[in-house]
C-alpha cells in the first residue's frame, strides 16, 4: 500500500498541479462557470502544495493538505482532493484518507483512468481493512489531541486534531499510540493504548470534573462549604493495645482467683497433711502466683501503652459530620459480657 503514494509523488508535480486545477477538471455537480479569481488562487494553493510535498528535504504533509485543502476549497478540483488523501495516507490518518479516496472515485466515477482507478481502490481496500476507529469525548471546550504512535522501526509519527465538545472519531493506524490531550490553562492528560487492528475503542477526557455544574443560564449551582473543625480522633493503634489490654486481663483475672484458691487451701491443710502434700500444694501455690505476676505485668504495661497512645493523639482538621447514633467519635466503652460457658470483656470504640 504505502509503495502506491510513492508512485503517486510524480503527480503532485507543478506542471500537473496548475492543469488539473482548470474549470474543465473541478469536481462533478460545480457551478458551470468558475470565478476566475477563485481558479487563479486556487492554482497558487496547488502549487504551494506541490512545494511542501516535493520538498528536498522529505515530504511536508501537514503543510501540503492545508494547501490542497484550500484548493479544493475554491475550486472542487479532484486532484486537490486525491493530493489530501494521499498525504493523509502518509501522515497515518488512515480514516481521513479513506474518506477523500471514496469521494474521489465517486466523483470521477467512469472517466477515471484504469490504472489509477486500481491504484486508488487497492490503498481504500487495504487501510479499510486494517483502520482502527477511536472515539473521543470531552467536557471542556478547545481541547486538542496530540497522537503519537512509535513504530517498532523507524521514527513516531505524531498527528494533531481538535476535539469539540460534542466528541470525535477518527480512523488511525494501528500500533502502540499515546494520546495527549491539552487545553489552556490546565494539566495534559494522557491515554496510552495498544491498537489493534480493526479495533474500536472509546476514551473520554474529564478536565471539568467535580466543577459546578450550569443548570440554568448563567446561573451556577455552587456546590455546598463543608464546615471543618478540630478533632482529635482516636487512632487505630489506641484501639489494638486496648484490645491487647482487656485480652491480657482477662486470664490475669482467672489466674488470679485461681491463685487465691490454692492459697486458701494450703492455709486449711497446714497442720493437717504430711510434709509432702503441704509441699505440693505451696508448688502449686507458687506457680499460680508465678503466672499471676506475669499478666498482671503484661496487662499493666499494655493499659500504659494505650493511656500514653490515648493522651499524646494528634489534632486534625476533620469535615464536621451530623451526630449519628452509636458511639461517638474518639469514645471507647469496655463492654461486660456473659455466655453459658464463661464471661468476659468486650472493647467497643469509633474512630
Amino acid at each position: 500500500m504505502r509503495s502506491s503514494f510513492v508512485r503517486f509523488t510524480a503527480a503532485i508535480s507543478l506542471a500537473t498541479i496548475c492543469s488539473v486545477v482548470a474549470p474543465a477538471a473541478l469536481a462533478q455537480g460545480a457551478p458551470p462557470a468558475a470565478d476566475p479569481a477563485k481558479i487563479e488562487e486556487a492554482k497558487k494553493h496547488m502549487q504551494a502544495g506541490a512545494a511542501f510535498y516535493n520538498d528536498p528535504s522529505g515530504h511536508k504533509c501537514e503543510e501540503a493538505i492545508r494547501e490542497f485543502g484550500k484548493a479544493y476549497e475554491l475550486s472542487g478540483s479532484l486532484n486537490a482532493l486525491k493530493g489530501q488523501a494521499v498525504c493523509n495516507l502518509e501522515l497515518e490518518r488512515d480514516g481521513e484518507a479513506i474518506d477523500q479516496y471514496t469521494k474521489y472515485l465517486a466523483a470521477k466515477g467512469a472517466a477515471i483512468d484504469p490504472a489509477d482507478k486500481a491504484q486508488v481502490e487497492t490503498d481504500v481496500n487495504t487501510l479499510r481493512a486494517s483502520v482502527a476507529s477511536v472515539s473521543f469525548s470531552t467536557d471542556h471546550a478547545g481541547v486538542k489531541i496530540t497522537d503519537t504512535r512509535t513504530p517498532s522501526k523507524g521514527f513516531p509519527i505524531t498527528n494533531r486534531y481538535p476535539l469539540p465538545m460534542t466528541g470525535r472519531k477518527i480512523g488511525i493506524h494501528p500500533g502502540q499510540h499515546t494520546f495527549i490531550a491539552s487545553t489552556e490553562g490546565m494539566p495534559d492528560q494522557t491515554w496510552t493504548m495498544e491498537i489493534v487492528n480493526g479495533g474500536k475503542f472509546e476514551h473520554t477526557f474529564e478536565f471539568d470534573k467535580g466543577k459546578p455544574v450550569v443548570v440554568e443560564g448563567d446561573k451556577v449551582e455552587k456546590p455546598a462549604e463543608q464546615k471543618m473543625v478540630q478533632r482529635r480522633p482516636v487512632p487505630t493503634s489506641v484501639f489494638v493495645t486496648g484490645g491487647l489490654t482487656v485480652a491480657l486481663a482477662v486470664p490475669f483475672a482467672i489466674f488470679g482467683v485461681s491463685a487465691l484458691g490454692k492459697g486458701s487451701d494450703y492455709k486449711a491443710a497446714n497442720g493437717h497433711q504430711s510434709k509432702a502434700q503441704l509441699d505440693v500444694l505451696a508448688s502449686s501455690v507458687k506457680s499460680a502466683n508465678t503466672i499471676t505476676d506475669i499478666f498482671m505485668g503484661a496487662t499493666i504495661a499494655s493499659a500504659a501503652v494505650t493511656v500514653v497512645l490515648y493522651a499524646t493523639r494528634p489534632t486534625k482538621l476533620v469535615p464536621e459530620t451530623p451526630p449519628a447514633d452509636g458511639p461517638k467519635v474518639g469514645s471507647v466503652h469496655v463492654l461486660p459480657t456473659v455466655g453459658r460457658e464463661g464471661g468476659g470483656a468486650v472493647l467497643v470504640g469509633a474512630f
